[in-house]
């Protein structure tokens, strides 16, 4: 197995509380940080979610108590909140590819410092406020760093991301809400426009839990936005054959 690697020295702490978990309730790493991942969820959609929550400490219980595998995945989300309050770095992201996945099926997520350059040419500089409010999606968001990128430029704007492994999305899904971000985060394919599970984040001042599920994505309240994508007064008199390889004039705002 590949050795552990982690860009932030918070991480390590971390990852020594899911090895705790793996050891103490006899389940593979793997096994132990999706549990923890789920229980993260499920705590901060508390009470919506506290039957997922049981479901999922169940295996954990064996031993007595402060010695059990859900003793340690309690202390484990304390430590993650405290962890990224002081950091704010993607602590979960970092574990995961470091520990987990070590890169399987070519699952490398965006460095951070390369999410922020992407988000920082793409977006406004100023805070747009709640009124300028606008919609960011990322198709495969794995935990959620382009959207922690653009939302460190633009806090009020809502956030979309969708990921195929359930595993991002809960991490984005937990990276969004312990910043209480407004964001909707999808389980499903984003080519085949398969949609498996919904998360809301940011609303805890009106549902009264960080994260609850929700049946679809809410669409902005403004009619959709025309560009022009005539060709510019420098492509004037331009043969066909560089026209084609100049592209618009015009680019949509991606990251």
């Amino acid at each position: 197995m590949s050795k552990e690697s982690f860009q932030y020295p918070e991480t390590q702490e971390l990852f020594r509380q899911i090895e705790e978990v793996s050891q103490r309730s006899s389940v593979s790493r793997a096994i132990a940080f999706e549990d923890f991942l789920q229980c993260c969820v499920s705590a901060l959609g508390h009470p919506l979610m506290e039957d997922e929550y049981l479901a999922t400490i169940e295996k954990h219980k064996e031993g007595p108590t402060g010695k059990r595998g859900v003793d340690v995945l309690a202390k484990a989300f304390a430590d993650l909140i405290r962890l990224t309050e002081a950091s704010d770095a993607d602590l979960l992201g970092d574990c995961y590819q470091g520990s987990i996945t070590y890169g399987e099926r070519g699952q490398f997520l965006t460095p951070a410092p390369l999410a922020s350059l992407m988000a920082t040419m793409s977006l406004p500089a100023e805070d747009t406020g709640l009124e300028g409010r606008r919609s960011i999606s990322d198709p495969a968001c794995g935990s959620g760093r382009m959207l922690l990128a653009a939302a460190a430029i633009q806090p009020n704007w809502h956030f979309v991301g969708c990921d195929i492994d359930r595993r991002c999305v809960q991490m984005a899904c937990i990276n969004m809400s312990l910043r209480n971000h407004y964001s909707h985060i999808v389980w499903g394919n984003s080519l085949s426009n398969e949609t498996k599970l919904i998360y809301e984040t940011g609303r805890v001042q009106v549902w009264r839990n960080a994260i609850r599920k929700v049946q679809r994505v809410p669409l902005p309240d403004r009619e959709p936005e025309t560009l022009d994508l005539s060709p510019t007064e420098s492509c004037e008199g331009q043969d066909e054959e560089t026209q084609a390889h100049s592209g618009p004039s015009h680019q949509l705002h991606l990251f």
